[in-house]
């Protein structure tokens, strides 16, 4: 069965999430391969929630520059990420996601799992994996999934010790970061707080009835829930993860003064062009900044509904007090966290194809203690 990610029939909208008429099939020789940041939850108490983003992120970056871009279908979860591949994809994927790891291991004193699951065992322990394209816009793609499978393959992965599917081989190669970038300071709220927000129904049915009442609570009398605000957007200072955007321009090949150099001039023209709104080549900074704000992946689906919102501090005990009546009516499960701003974290494809995403987060590690909750109330 082919199959392509990139070709499927677009979503447009968010609330398209909780329409069937989106979603396919994945074929049966195709994998579920993740990420995530062990321990997460004590390294985010130790204040190491934007290290744990970046290296988040940076599965997602080292994947995409040996496929070559964005071909197959994703999703970020604040501490790792999720991909599926096909099965002559899957062994490079992981082959890189290990290199990852490695990275971690050097650059930030952090471990990543790295794990793998056919779907044919994800069928066989009866869960699904189906996927919707949402485009955010032309050539930037939103993977959304629905079934279950995603998250029995967390599952499966985290109580694996045989290295069947958590895997344990070690590698000493570091991997290519290129277009991985943290230039922008954390956003403030302007609504007054930033809210993440998990919410998990034990039947998809009640996902948009669900959701739709949610949002109307935290839309209440705010304009724009969007955390990215075009005209707050700071840059970040001048030396401010210096050491590794330095690496990320090394595109894996280590080195130190020709990145040096780069990374200087490239911060010294993304400060101009920005003040003069001057375009150099293919990139255009009105036009970008515009992009960047419909590439932010502040909502999404992947067998839960993720949020992180800019909204007000009076609806949070309105939408705790309705979350936790369809909780105690047996109808889902959630976690919620608040913090004073968010993080975004950005990756950089092809300017000339206005090809980037970036990748929202609560600081103080909003999906990981929204996370905490949720599964407390297993």
């Amino acid at each position: 069965m082919e199959f392509d990610f990139l070709t499927l029939p677009p979503a447009k909208r968010f609330a398209d999430a909780f329409s069937k008429d989106f979603y396919h099939p994945v074929p049966e020789g195709w994998w579920v391969v993740t990420t995530d940041v062990v321990h997460s939850t004590k390294a985010i108490q130790n204040g190491r929630y934007k290290d744990i983003n970046m290296l988040g992120a940076a599965g997602i970056t080292a994947v995409f520059n040996l496929l070559g871009g964005a071909k197959i279908p994703f999703v970020f979860g604040g501490d790792g990420a999720s991909f599926l591949c096909s099965s002559a994809q899957q062994p490079d994927l992981v082959k890189e996601l290990l290199a990852v790891q490695h990275f971690g291991r050097e650059f930030f004193d952090l471990e990543l799992r790295v794990g793998a699951v056919p779907l044919s065992q994800i069928r066989k322990m009866g869960k699904d994996v189906l996927v919707a394209r949402l485009e955010l816009s032309p050539g930037n793609n939103l993977a959304l999934f629905s079934g279950g499978g995603l998250d029995l393959a967390d599952q499966i992965i985290k109580a694996d010790s045989t290295g069947q599917y958590c895997k344990q081989e070690i590698s000493d190669r570091l991997p290519n970061l290129e277009g991985l970038s943290c230039r922008w300071q954390p956003l403030k709220p302007r609504n007054g707080t930033i809210l993440t927000l998990l919410i998990q129904a034990h039947e998809e049915a009640d996902y948009q009835r669900v959701v739709e009442e949610v949002q109307g609570i935290i839309e209440r009398d705010v304009e724009d829930i969007n955390p990215v605000k075009i005209a707050d957007l700071k840059i970040r200072k001048f030396f401010e993860d210096f050491t590794l955007e330095n690496f990320t321009l090394s595109a894996g090949k280590g080195g130190f003064i020709r990145p040096f150099f780069l990374q200087i001039l490239t911060k010294v023209w993304h400060r101009v062009a920005h003040w003069i709104n001057a375009q150099h080549g293919p990139y255009k900074p009105e036009v970008y900044l515009k992009e960047l704000r419909s590439n932010s992946d502040f909502r999404k689906f992947d067998d839960m509904v993720r949020m992180v919102v800019d909204c007000r501090p009076e609806s949070i005990a309105d939408l705790r007090k309705y979350l936790e009546e369809k909780r105690s009516a047996g109808i889902i499960r959630y976690g919620l966290h608040l913090s004073p701003e968010a993080l975004m974290t950005c990756l950089v494809l092809d300017f000339a194809c206005s090809q980037h995403l970036h990748f929202i987060d609560g600081a103080d590690g909003g999906y990981a203690m929204a996370a905490k909750e949720l599964k407390a109330q297993s």
